[in-house]
């Protein structure tokens, strides 16, 4: 009786740690309670609206007209940007902080954190916020994620809540946008 109890231990172990190995190459992403597919030209989250012009991979991120003192992701050896890019309009009534999206690029079973930033009118620095109440598109916008040089991304996720306010860590996000590349 003992050894019939003895090899069920075993092999249960066995399943459990052949599962938790497994389960380390999945991706472990972000969650949201709805989920859309969008084309990689236009986002569309609530008053906000995203026009993306340019998809490439880049060795630094900066401004497109930098001047002075300025912000920038420097290069990073053995690592590219993805950079999708292009003009950003928010026709809501209040300003919006792009730190209230999570980004997530998906190269194969591997998930890389990402960042939106906002890019000012004259396209010199990037910016905390993209103002309320402008539908001129004179804003821009880069959506990026530093993926490794071997790697190409096969989407790239936004998540967010409808209110736009910070999800804590763990916490599951209200949408999530999907874009195929």
């Amino acid at each position: 009786m003992r050894t019939g109890r003895k090899s069920i231990f075993i092999r249960l172990a066995c399943t459990l740690l052949a599962l938790s190995l497994l389960s380390g190459c999945a991706p472990s992403g972000a969650e949201a309670a709805e989920a859309a597919e969008q084309g990689a030209d236009q986002i569309a989250a609530g008053d906000l609206e995203f026009t993306v012009q340019q998809v490439d991979y880049r060795d630094k991120v900066q401004p497109p007209n930098p001047m002075g003192y300025y912000d920038y992701y420097p290069e990073e050896e053995g690592y590219h940007y993805l950079v999708l890019s292009g003009s950003a309009v928010n026709a809501g009534d209040t300003d919006f902080d792009p730190d209230s999206f999570h980004v997530e690029a998906q190269t194969g079973r591997t998930i890389r954190e990402g960042k939106l930033l906002i890019v000012t009118a004259p396209g010199a620095e990037f910016w905390d916020v993209l103002p309320a109440g402008q539908t001129g598109g004179e804003w821009g916008f880069y959506l990026f994620a530093l993926l490794k040089d071997s790697e190409e991304a096969d989407s790239i996720s936004i998540f967010y809540n409808d209110d736009f306010h910070k999800s804590e860590e763990g916490e599951e996000w209200d949408r999530q946008i999907r874009l195929t590349l």
